[in-house]
This record gives C-alpha cells, structure tokens and sequence, in this order.
C-alpha cells in the first residue's frame, strides 16, 4: 500500500480529485465515489507509467488561499 496526497472540491454537480503526487485527476458524483475513483486512476496510472517501487509521494502538502491581481 502506498500513501498519496489528494484534493478534492465540488463544482456544484461533481466532486473532482486530484493527486498532488502523480498528474491524475478525476471525479465522481460523491466524495466517496471521487475517492474511489481517483484511488484506482492513480494504480491504473502507476501500472502504466511506473513502478510502484520507484513511487516516492511528497513529504509535505500546505493548502492554503493567496490573493493575486486579477
């Protein structure tokens, strides 16, 4: 098992996922769904293109909001 970091946000009609780790995103209709749908993109995605031996996800994730000139 391999541990990955994830957000996730609602667009009002779905809950979309995306792995701060590997560029994987994904959505579903709940969270739950999201989750488990971002989970199997990421093993499809290490299958793919990488080995899961070699997978090293990012030590630290900060969320935060920032202002920027629009």
């Amino acid at each position: 098992m391999k541990t990955i970091h994830a957000v996730f946000y609602n667009d009002g009609a779905w809950f979309i996922g995306r792995c701060l780790d590997l560029p994987v995103t994904t959505q579903g209709k709940t969270l739950s769904a999201a989750k488990k749908n971002l989970g199997e993109a990421v093993e499809l995605y290490l299958e793919t293109w990488g080995s899961a031996k070699s997978f090293r996800p990012t030590k630290e994730v900060y969320l935060t909001s920032m202002e920027v000139a629009a």
